[in-house]
């Protein structure tokens, strides 16, 4: 199975969180190579738990059989209690989203007193060059539902209205590279099922746009909220 790397925006989400060695940590959702980050940050005498919808991806990480690392496959929907955690990290790159009040009983039910939260999702308009391409194709907007997300007001309203405290709205754009806009389009062509040719026309449609089919550097709109229990 092939490991992506951690993204831009997950590591300005784990700055944000502040994640240190002896944590216990609670992520849901984390790609794969950000799962290995997760792990080297909280270290040995850390605990962390993955929760992830993807059989397939859970197993693979359950069979690295790290010490102190629980992975549970499961698709969350808000109402869940799997610990007593002094962090929560909730920052898919993609959806299914949950509404944001989902996202807010997540931290409330699952953080000591005094533990963080931060949740970064994709913004209402995620990524802006593919999704004017995808306009400009007339495709079906339905299929970008997972990469049009709340805005920053409706997720620190959800939090504080769940009693958490402290909530702070961060920055969430971001530059992302890539050689060239098919592999943009390649590194999400999972989330939006595409198959071969739709991805070879969407990049080609943000080839035409940009009249380049050079190297990228895409905008990425993230909604990153912290809070604190």
């Amino acid at each position: 199975m092939q490991v992506e790397q951690a993204t831009s925006w997950f590591g300005k989400a784990v700055e944000l969180l502040g994640v240190r060695r002896g944590h216990r940590l609670l992520a849901i959702e984390p790609r794969l190579g950000e799962a290995v980050a997760l792990r080297a940050a909280v270290g040995d005498t850390g605990e962390l738990t993955l929760v992830l919808r993807a059989r397939d991806r859970a197993e693979w990480l359950a069979e690295r059989a790290w010490p102190q690392v629980r992975v549970l496959c499961h698709d969350v929907d808000g109402g869940e209690t799997f610990g007593s955690f002094d962090a929560l990290l909730i920052a898919p790159a993609a959806g299914p989203l949950l509404p944001p009040d989902g996202y807010a009983a997540l931290a409330r039910s699952n953080l000591r007193p005094g533990g963080r939260a931060v949740v970064d999702l994709p913004a209402p308009d995620m990524l802006p060059d593919l999704h004017k391409a995808w306009q400009q194709l007339g495709w079906d907007e339905e299929r970008l539902r997972p990469f049009l997300g709340p805005d920053d007001v409706e997720l620190a309203d959800a939090l504080r209205s769940a009693g958490m405290r402290s909530v702070q709205v961060a920055d969430g754009t971001h530059l992302l590279h890539h050689p060239s806009p098919i592999e943009l389009v390649a590194t999400f062509a999972d989330e939006l099922d595409l198959n071969d040719d739709e991805l070879g026309e969407l990049a080609r449609t943000i080839i035409h746009h940009r009249q380049d089919a050079g190297p990228i550097d895409a905008l990425v709109h993230r909604t990153r909220v912290a809070a604190q229990r």
